[in-house]
């Protein structure tokens, strides 16, 4: 199947298609319409560009389906007051409703997070996702149970003290690990993977994209810094030793909601050129 098609009918030879192209792959024929070469054919990242950037929707690509393609005229758009004001209000929650995340409202917050950006488009990024309360609860145990064991090595690191007062918390029946979130996600990319900062990107959009649909969100830094230590928590979310964890977030409805903006924050440190 050929990669790339021009519809010459629509086609006005502006040459955005080539000037969007982030790989260089497309040169024009003698009649000044576009073409990618089948030598190139190979090194498209299937970003898209070609086709979503044109004016007159005069090409297409193999991968793209006309169906799922929508003109950015048709999608509401909020202000750029709005927008910003979306942002800025995302605050880290920490105490969740006793409420799952429905399959709908999963699928909506990632098909968002599924538009990420990513080097070179490699969408190498793996979700590991609880999607039962219960599942969360393992993962919890299994954390306690690892800081148990650094605690019993040595008392005196780091990671000790901070195993004291979680430790402390479960006995009170507290959950300080992961605040009672009935859900986690974890992102992970190959360990060889030279951007693992898509990870963290994701994370944010996924983070974003659960404030849009009135799910809260943590990070979880003891999460993550388990995850990476302890083999026995890595083999039962399916973590493989060749996969790097990127990070990871708890999520549940806010159990409560603020009600001003915003927190004072340290001036902005720009090093301006």
């Amino acid at each position: 199947m050929v990669l790339f098609t021009v519809n010459e009918e629509k086609c006005v030879k502006c040459g955005l298609c080539a000037k969007v192209c982030p790989s260089w792959l497309i040169s024009f024929n003698e009649e000044g319409f576009p073409l990618v070469l089948s030598s190139k054919e190979s090194s498209c990242i299937e970003c898209g560009h070609c086709a979503l950037f044109c004016p007159v929707s005069a090409n297409s690509l193999s991968f793209l389906k006309e169906n799922e393609i929508c003109k950015k005229s048709e999608l509401p758009f909020p202000s750029e007051s709005e927008a910003i004001n979306f942002l800025k209000t995302r605050r880290s929650i920490r105490r969740f409703k006793n409420e799952v995340i429905s399959k709908e409202i999963f699928a909506q917050i990632f098909e968002t997070v599924n538009q990420a950006p990513t080097a070179s488009n490699k969408q190498a990024v793996r979700w590991i996702v609880s999607k039962e309360p219960l599942e969360t609860k393992k993962i919890v145990r299994l954390i306690l149970t690892w800081l148990s064991e650094v605690l019993a090595k040595d008392p005196q690191s780091p990671v000790a003290l901070l195993a004291t007062v979680m430790l402390e918390k479960d006995k009170e029946q507290e959950d300080g690990l992961l605040r009672g979130a009935p859900h986690v996600a974890i992102a992970v990319v190959p360990a060889n993977y030279k951007w693992p900062e898509d990870g963290a990107i994701a994370l944010t959009y996924l983070e974003l994209a659960a404030h849009a649909v009135g799910v809260g969100a943590c990070w979880g830094g003891f999460l993550t810094m388990a995850i990476r230590h302890s083999e026995e928590l890595r083999k039962y979310l399916g973590i493989n030793d060749d996969e790097h964890v990127c990070g990871a977030q708890m999520l549940g409805y806010p159990q409560f909601k603020p009600v001003r903006q915003f927190a004072p924050r340290r001036n902005i440190n720009i090093n301006w050129l």
